[in-house]
């Protein structure tokens, strides 16, 4: 093709360019496979590739196990025979980005060390073979010096390509153009539009050419102009100027966020950044009350603030700043947090039955970190709420400490970013938005970087989760979900430095995000959330308080082996058909005439249940059994895992007991609710037919009856209206003959005031049945099935309980020589049709 200046020849490359097939900008590479011992057969790959995987290597390590290496993870299988299968142990899924280390240590043995705490260990029948795997693992960990080479392009690319999973729709997508930010504004009840507003949206910072870890548009004090702004940001770290990220909607008190003045130890002072402060504080004041001064809280100790002066840093000066009031929060920095977190994973990975493990735990200090964040945002949260002053956070560059502190307070103050879409703002205008270096701090190639700020973070939210179950919507296996997908590399939410990086790399419409995936799982939704608009969470930042996140750096209880059915994980709420059954029959509608304006009828609402639950479940269930695969260009039977993974991102699910008993609980409520409303409506029927037959003439004896039967039937069987609310019965019994069968003797009406199968009380909606079989009498429910029964000399089928359905009345309809079995929402359906006929309006004379 011949490239021109002009614009068509260029849309025309453009194009081309564009339709490049996923297989060809992202191949897979073909599968190397170990030698296998004589004695047993080539491994399988454990688990589905997901969009854009290919494994790369597999083979089998000591004990039977198996080991596959793909393009995004590493998964070893544990042999469904030993004793590490009888003792609970699980198989390790761990996506390569999650990787932080590989060593070997002792002879045959490879650590595999992860970010978020977890660590795996492999073992090898020789040496040689234990020296390769290595070489492999750590050669896939390094981190790519292009980004678009992490899994994430890969995996959109194909997954775009492969449009018939219905997963990529419903559980994938991109971050869209949201804008949260004008939302923010107008949800805080921020004035920025009037003559006489206190604030201001300034566009300085568009293209990000004044900060390139800042956001297009910041929210600053309408007295201050953009050359104040560009004035005051040469005085900060890294050009972050303070800005307004929130504001208390009832005193008007604001909270702020910048980086360290860079006073050195000259002493340097700048009188823009001093106006601007001092316009954050004038702009939060009444007249009617007393000025208040702009509380700055340091995140650092005092001393660690000083000896930053040598570096060019440094704090306010109190004689330059008359207006501010600094508070040290004496928190650790990176290098000390990594120190901590490093031992956090050495212990968990020691073996559990320590003696002194809490002792231990003790000596990592991390839940003394835990709880001198928890204790800084109560301090923040404490001063905008009670003393109603305005607050400015800031550590040394703005973009560890400082978000931390800024989002849990925004967290404990106000209750939209307790809910799934207002943790996502958060996230995004924090951490995001706001420049938290996610590449430098998780898959950075300097270690003195690497540092888990975002897991910390997490682990806090964690801790004020569990004092305050019912105020989150989502669950925890959101945060662990969202821990583990920080350095998945299966989205691109949190790849790059700044958003600047992920905008001119193209990551936005290149990759997935993860919040779409997190807000269509049912299983990170919390059952216990109650809304309260105003609530106010003080957290209690005690040691004693804290909770080590077990889910996350230890992983769940095991006790016994792994389930091996899907539905013992993936729907919790099995084993309930006969709860579920009145729904499906509640489904099927029963047509009345509405076309007479005499007659008002409401059809009950239609209860679905979680769709997705039941599309998992049965995505999990088709993947047990054997799958044939084309992979990496070869084809092989693929036997899944007995831990069933996730179909989206492909990691095991996280199984929380009492998430699962809150959904079964709210199942079993709705399905109750959907019975009472078929019982009213089955009742609204039936006068409705009465109504019709007095206007209309028509004979009671030929009307057909909801559950299949006439109302003749219905005479012969002793259940009536007045019979079920507890009259007794005038019709007697027809003399037969019997001569070596005994007849069935009925129970009388007026002798049962409940179902004998559920005990459920009749009355006018829930009417009595007899059992043609044993002559008990039940609810329409339990005597829901028609069979003929021949010994009997019944040979139309004719209603029968349960038991005697699934027991008695079958082996009596063995011997016959044909048998019809319906059951009662059949016969509906087909006695359906009669009905509107039944209920049309007499023709005038």
């Amino acid at each position: 093709m011949e490239l021109s200046d002009s614009s068509g020849s260029s849309s025309t490359v453009t194009q081309s360019m564009c339709h490049v097939r996923a297989s060809e900008l992202y191949p897979k590479r073909d599968l190397e496979t170990d030698e296998s011992p004589p004695t047993l057969e080539p491994p399988l790959v454990p688990f589905v590739p997901l969009a854009g995987e290919s494994v790369e290597y597999l083979g089998r390590g000591a004990n039977n196990t198996v080991l596959a290496l793909s393009n995004y993870r590493f998964y070893l299988k544990v042999s469904n025979e030993g004793s590490k299968r009888r003792r609970g142990i699980q198989d390790s899924n761990i996506p390569l980005g999650l990787i932080e280390m590989v060593e070997i240590k002792d002879l045959f043995y490879i650590i595999i060390s992860c970010k978020d705490s977890r660590t795996c260990r492999c073992t090898f029948t020789t040496n040689d073979l234990c020296l390769e795997w290595y070489k492999r693992l750590t050669r896939v960990i390094v981190s790519p010096k292009n980004v678009q080479d992490v899994f994430a392009f890969a995996f959109h690319a194909w997954a775009i390509e492969d449009q018939c999973n219905e997963d990529i729709s419903s559980n994938l997508g991109h971050d869209g153009d949201d804008d949260y930010f004008m939302k923010e504004i107008e949800r805080l009840n921020i004035s920025v539009l009037s003559d006489n507003s206190k604030w201001r949206i300034s566009k300085v910072n568009w293209d990000y050419k004044l900060c390139a870890t800042y956001p297009n548009r910041l929210l600053v004090p309408s007295c201050i102009t953009d050359q104040t702004l560009e004035a005051a940001a040469k005085f900060r770290s890294s050009k972050r100027v303070p800005v307004i990220v929130w504001r208390h909607k009832g005193n008007g008190a604001i909270l702020a966020r910048c980086s360290q003045p860079e006073v050195g130890w000259l002493g340097w002072r700048s009188s823009e950044d001093e106006d601007l402060l001092k316009a954050i504080a004038e702009s939060c004041q009444n007249k009617s009350k007393k000025p208040k001064k702009l509380v700055v809280i340091d995140a650092r100790s005092y001393p660690s603030a000083v000896a930053n002066r040598a570096r060019g840093g440094g704090c306010e000066c109190p004689e330059y700043y008359p207006g501010c009031e600094i508070r040290f929060m004496n928190l650790a920095n990176i290098h000390a947090v990594r120190k901590s977190f490093h031992l956090l994973r050495q212990l968990c990975a020691s073996p559990p039955d320590l003696p002194n493990w809490y002792s231990l735990l003790e000596n990592t200090r991390w839940l003394h970190n835990i709880s001198g964040l928890l204790h800084a945002a109560n301090t923040v949260a404490a001063t905008i709420e009670f003393e109603m002053q305005p607050v400015l956070v800031h550590c040394s560059d703005g973009w560890d400490r400082t978000p931390q502190i800024v989002s849990l307070a925004e967290l404990m103050l106000d209750s939209y970013y307790r809910t799934i879409d207002g943790f996502r703002v958060l996230c995004q205008r924090e951490w995001l938005d706001f420049g938290h270096k996610f590449a430098d701090r998780g898959q950075g190639e300097d270690p003195n970087e690497r540092c888990p700020v975002f897991i910390q973070w997490l682990d806090c939210v964690h801790n004020v989760m569990s004092q305050y179950p019912c105020a989150f919507e989502f669950s925890k296996t959101y945060l662990v979900k969202l821990a583990q997908h920080t350095y998945s590399n299966l989205f691109g939410t949190f790849l790059c430095n700044s958003g600047a990086e992920r905008k001119r790399t193209g990551i936005g419409t290149a990759t997935f995000s993860v919040w779409k995936h997190l807000a269509a799982s049912a299983e990170c939704k919390n059952h216990l959330y109650s809304s309260q608009p105003d609530n106010i969470l003080w957290i209690s930042c005690n040691v004693r308080d804290m909770n080590l996140w077990r889910d996350l750096y230890v992983g769940p209880f095991t006790d016994g082996p792994q389930l091996t059915k899907p539905t013992e994980i993936c729907n919790p709420i099995m084993g309930m058909d006969g709860i579920i059954d009145p729904i499906i029959r509640i489904d099927q509608p029963i047509v009345i005439n509405s076309e007479d304006p005499c007659i008002e009828f409401s059809k009950p609402e239609d209860i679905s249940l979680d769709e997705r639950d039941e599309k998992s479940s049965d995505t999990n269930s088709s993947s047990l059994s054997s799958i044939i695969t084309e992979e990496n260009g070869i084809e092989r039977h693929s036997s899944p895992t007995n831990c069933i993974l996730n179909t989206v991102d492909g990691l095991l699910p996280l199984v929380d007991d009492i998430q699962n008993r809150l959904r079964q609980l709210n199942l079993e409520h709705k399905t109750r609710e959907a019975a009472l409303q078929n019982e009213l409506h089955v009742t609204r029927l039936v006068l409705l037919r009465q109504a019709s037959h007095r206007c209309n003439g028509i004979e009671a004896t030929t009307t057909p009856d909801v559950n299949g039967l006439s109302l003749a039937d219905k005479i012969d069987d002793d259940v009536s209206v007045c019979s079920s609310t507890g009259g007794e019965t005038t019709l007697s019994w027809e003399p037969v003959e019997s001569f070596d069968a005994q007849p069935t003797l009925w129970v009388p009406d007026h002798a049962v005031t409940q179902c004998m199968s559920c005990d459920n009380k009749f009355w006018l909606g829930r009417r009595k049945h007899h059992c043609r079989s044993c002559g008990k009498i039940f609810c329409a429910d339990c005597s829901r099935n028609l069979v003929p029964l021949p010994a009997e000399q019944l040979y139309e089928p004719v209603r029968v309980c349960e038991p005697c359905f699934s027991v008695g009345a079958l082996k009596t309809t063995s011997t016959s020589t044909t048998t019809t079995t319906i059951t009662c929402k059949q016969a509906v359906a087909d006695d359906q049709k009669n009905v509107n006929i039944t209920l049309q309006p007499a023709p005038s004379n």
